[in-house]
């Protein structure tokens, strides 16, 4: 099959320059064959033509849509950007796209990053295509430092909907900002670790995870980037709760301390004034009597209903501590309901099951292709 005829010169050119393993993405496309931003539209047409994919592996034509992929990246053709990504879901089982294009895209560096935001929280397209677009930010990431932040932070995003996600798309997504060492981006990734969507076969463990990025488990605490209404309300009405249930018990508290102050006092004085009159008494034994000393040894019934007061407000004063034992447990139960939610804000996520493995930790550029089928 030729296709010269289609495409005007120099365009045609790049059906000829053969095997894209021999010519590196190093190959000076513009000052090479004289390329230009007159030539993005032939350039674009050429990248999607379906007719050049369908040609024989052998051919030199089958190479043309990867050197024009690579010559509007070096281009950096804005208008090739989402003409471009349609190869990601219609060659999805070729291996060229998920080894050329992140590359390209990280030519064009920062003008993409919102359509590969875009492209990656599509849920319509499938797993293979969103790692592309995946490792497609984590390129322009590379080639432009200054987009890090940018970069990750659309990363970071779509993997706070790992209860949503696809558990392989959120092994990749970590597996790249691993990649990019998003440190800033651990409180999500620890979430979702916790919430358990993401393979270990992808990334290893949340360990493995912890040691790549040097940061200790311990001091990451859990993502939430949610209203805490509920929380709120847990802490409103336990609040009420202990505050009102101390202000009484302080109440009672206090007066039955002044009560008990009180009876003691009066018994201290009774008995201060009965041993001065037995004192005196013993100055005298010869006038003391019989009925007299029977008198003194005798247990009245005044005597004995203050004992009963006495004993009464000692156990009204074991009531308030045990209010005050039960107002510490009540706080105490407060703050785990507190932590409960907390957790329960990212354990509550139904499951998913996973989906097969891809064999092995991934790494960046070699993750999406483990059960693909070569096209070249």
């Amino acid at each position: 099959m030729k296709n010269h005829t289609i495409y005007q010169t120099p365009i045609d050119k790049l059906l000829t320059l053969g095997d894209c393993h021999k010519i590196t993405n190093e190959y000076n496309y513009i000052a090479e064959l004289g390329l230009d931003t007159e030539h993005i539209p032939g350039l674009i047409s050429m990248a999607i033509d379906q007719n050049l994919n369908g040609v024989d592996s052998a051919s030199l034509e089958t190479w043309g849509s990867i050197h024009a992929c690579r010559a509007l990246g070096q281009l950096r053709a804005e208008a090739a950007i989402e003409p471009l990504m349609q190869l990601f879901h219609k060659l999805e089982d070729s291996d060229w796209v998920n080894e050329e294009m992140p590359k390209v895209y990280g030519m064009f560096g920062e003008v993409a990053i919102p359509r590969l935001q875009a492209y990656l929280a599509d849920e319509s397209h499938g797993i293979f295509p969103r790692i592309t677009a995946i490792h497609s930010l984590e390129e322009i990431c590379k080639q432009h430092p200054d987009t890090r932040q940018k970069c990750i932070a659309v990363l970071t995003q779509q993997l706070k909907s790992f209860a949503q996600n696809p558990h392989e798309l959120n092994g990749f997504i970590v597996a790249s900002l691993i990649e990019l060492q998003a440190v800033e981006s651990a409180a999500v990734i620890k979430s979702a670790f916790v919430a358990q969507s993401v393979p270990d076969e992808i990334t290893g463990t949340w360990d493995n995870v912890c040691d790549s990025l040097g940061i200790n488990s311990d001091k990451i605490a859990l993502f939430t980037d949610i209203s805490l209404d509920e929380v709120s309300q847990v802490e409103d009405i336990s609040t009420d709760e202990v505050t009102q249930t101390q202000e009484i018990a302080d109440s009672e508290e206090t007066q039955l301390q002044d009560d008990i102050t009180d009876e003691v006092t009066q018994i201290e004085e009774e008995y201060i004034s009965q041993t001065q009159e037995i004192a005196v008494e013993e100055k005298q034994p010869d006038q003391i009597t019989t009925e007299e000393v029977e008198k003194i040894s005798t247990i009245t019934p005044d005597d004995i209903q203050l004992i009963e007061d006495v004993t009464t407000n000692v156990e009204q004063l074991h009531k308030v501590e045990t209010i005050t034992s039960d107002i510490n447990n009540r706080e105490i139960e407060a703050n785990q309901l507190r932590s409960e939610v907390d957790n329960q804000k990212v354990t509550a996520s139904v499951k998913q099951p996973l989906s097969k493995g891809f064999g092995g930790f991934a790494t960046s550029q070699g993750k999406a292709k483990t059960n693909k089928k070569k096209k070249r």
